[in-house]
């Protein structure tokens, strides 16, 4: 078994909850979220949309991204030995 990070937790609980309730029995989390998997397989196009919609990224990756970036600014590339597609991204 791995072990997945959620972003909130708290949004699968309230999902188990109401499904507990239509059910009349409570299923796992982990029952809950085979079965997102599964629909998300079923619904890929509306799953897909659903990825553009709300990127990955939240603020405090995108702050860290930012931060490295700026911590690199003065670190020089060895453009020559690039090819043109390579050399054209990171001169």
């Amino acid at each position: 078994m791995s072990i997945v990070k959620i972003g909130d937790k708290k949004l699968l609980e309230q999902l188990q909850a109401r499904l507990t309730m239509r059910l009349g029995k409570r299923p796992t989390q982990q029952e809950v979220l085979d079965l997102c998997v599964k629909l998300g397989l079923s619904q890929l196009d509306l799953l897909a949309e659903l990825v553009e919609k709300h990127p990955i990224l939240d603020e405090k990756k995108v702050q860290r991204i930012l931060e490295r970036r700026e911590s690199r600014a003065q670190i020089s590339y060895d453009t020559e030995s690039l090819s043109q597609d390579d050399s054209d991204i990171y001169s």
